[in-house]
């Protein structure tokens, strides 16, 4: 308050007694202020290591040639000091190293969000009386304010150019069908600082794992958990003191159970999408031996590991139809880079991929017939386009109308990535006479090798539902069989070519030929 607004309210308070007690609430104000101000200037100990500063501001001018304090909130939008406090005591609490929190994206919901962060790790923490909006100035002169209003700006503009890369993308994906076919078989050269096209792919495919109900729905998917958990505590003596590879690690829930159940002497648990910095927190808070975890944020073909060989990989890699996402080759990539030759094992280890011949009317209603009628309207153009995917649905178990043929198996020890692309003939036959709508592929999946006790499990319509359901392939019109009938076909799975991690399959069944598109 000015002197002349002083003046103006002595002159119009209305006694001497309320007078002194404003003179007693500024000076308690006043007393306030300066209290904070020497937190802030007092001794504070380094937020990435043990070091003792002078005080927080000269803590952070030595960080900031590694560790920019003011890019950092601006690149993150930490804007209140309740949000600037819970990441001071993040990084107290779960000590993440300057290159941890470099590889952090913006997020929604950054690992710091929690409201434990709020619970002080150091009591009188200078660190924490640091006043992101009054005292950021004396960092170089910038303040986050500023700082915030630039970056909006920034963001607009990078909003409104993903806006455009999302609308070409768009457009090449109503292309690319027409286009698979030709190949012109030339090869470029791409600067290693260039993004390639699968590069900007792979970034999409791993920012899909950013989210929670992603893993909530594999981690309730009691067949698949409940497996590799099995596996684990049945065969304790397989993983005691060994070195376990964890590839793709999500929450880390096969991590910490193989050093809680299997003993493991250590676990390297490594994942490309941001959700390892949640199981690094989940670690901890079910009191893990840290000494026996360590977390790596990349691909598993980019990141070095603190070992040369591993004695286990284990890893739940499939995809719908086993093959898609491609993430096998990341595990031949992990076998063949890491693994011991003689002795290691890589889990789960055998596959098969089966097809049968199935009809239901509501299915089939559902996603083809329903647009020949569309409040009075045809739409067949969509029921096309439907037509040329692959649908990942339950099919009940009653509408299984043939056997089921084997058409791939896979050895994990010996397979390679020419195994995504394969041709096998099939022959099924009519458990009854009845009519083909379609076709219905699931996996099954072994851990065998050199376990004492082995595990499997289905995707069967017959076994009980996992998350990868089924892959169903609608033909265009309906097909009648006879019990007994045999249904000879060929079956070929091929990489899509504009897609890296999409699928492209051929049948050639009931004298026709079809194409199916799993992107």
């Amino acid at each position: 308050m000015s002197a002349t607004s002083n003046n103006e309210y002595r002159e119009n308070a209305p006694n001497d007694a309320d007078a002194d007690d404003d003179d007693e609430t500024e000076e308690e104000n006043s007393s306030d202020e300066q209290e904070e101000e020497m937190n802030v200037l007092e001794q504070v100990q380094g937020l990435f290591s043990s070091d003792t500063y002078p005080n927080v501001i000269e803590m952070f001018r030595d960080y900031q040639s590694d560790f920019n304090l003011v890019q950092f909130l601006t690149t993150h939008k930490i804007v209140s000091q309740y949000d600037y406090i819970r990441l001071i005591n993040y990084i107290r609490r779960e000590k993440p190293s300057i290159d941890d929190l470099k590889q952090l994206k913006q997020s929604t919901s950054p690992p710091w969000a929690d409201d434990k962060y709020f619970e002080t790790v150091i009591d009188n923490d200078p660190a924490l009386q640091l006043d992101i909006e009054e005292d950021l100035n004396q960092l170089g002169g910038l303040t986050i304010s500023k700082s915030i209003e630039e970056n909006d700006q920034l963001a607009k503009a990078n909003q409104r150019i993903r806006e455009l890369e999302e609308m070409v993308e768009t457009l090449k994906s109503m292309t690319s069908r027409l286009l698979d076919d030709q190949s012109t078989g030339a090869t470029t050269t791409t600067s290693p600082n260039v993004k390639t096209k699968d590069d900007i792919q792979d970034k999409d495919y791993f920012a899909t794992y950013n989210h929670y109900d992603i893993h909530k729905e594999m981690l309730q998917d009691t067949v698949r958990t409940e497996s590799y958990l099995k596996t684990i505590q049945e065969n304790v003596d397989i993983f005691r003191n060994k070195i376990i590879l964890d590839v793709g690690c999500g929450t880390g829930i096969l991590s910490m159970a193989c050093i809680k159940y299997g003993h493991a002497k250590m676990v390297i648990a490594v994942d490309m999408s941001d959700m390892i910095y949640d199981a690094m927190a989940i670690a901890k808070e079910n009191n893990i031996d840290e000494s026996k975890i360590v977390f790596i944020h990349g691909r598993i073909e980019d990141v070095k590991l603190p070992v040369d060989k591993v004695d286990i990989i284990i890893s739940e890699w499939m995809g719908y139809f086993l093959l898609f996402e491609c993430m096998l080759e990341s595990i031949i990539f992990a076998r063949n880079a890491y693994l011991e030759k003689e002795t290691g094992l890589v889990l789960p280890d055998d596959f098969s991929i089966h097809l049968s011949g199935f009809h239901s009317d509501s299915l089939h209603h559902e996603h083809i017939g329903y647009w020949s009628d569309v409040y009075g309207f045809e739409m067949n153009t969509v029921a096309k386009n439907i037509l040329a995917d692959g649908h990942v649905m339950i099919v009940p178990a009653e509408d299984i109308m043939t056997s089921d043929c084997c058409i791939k198996t896979l050895d994990i020890y010996t397979c390679s990535n020419d195994d995504i692309t394969f041709t096998q003939p099939f022959t099924l036959e009519a458990l009854k006479s009845s009519t083909i709508s379609g076709f219905v592929c699931h996996f099954d999946v072994n851990f065998a090798k050199n376990l004492i006790e082995k595990v499997h499990f289905s995707t069967s319509p017959r076994s009980p539902g996992t998350h990868w359901k089924q892959t169903v392939f609608f033909l265009p019109r309906l097909y009648n069989v006879q019990e007994g009938e045999e249904i000879h076909g060929k079956i070929t799975c091929q990489r899509h070519p504009h897609e890296k991690r999409g699928l492209i399959i051929h049948l050639h069944v009931f004298d026709s030929k079809f194409k199916f598109y799993l992107e």
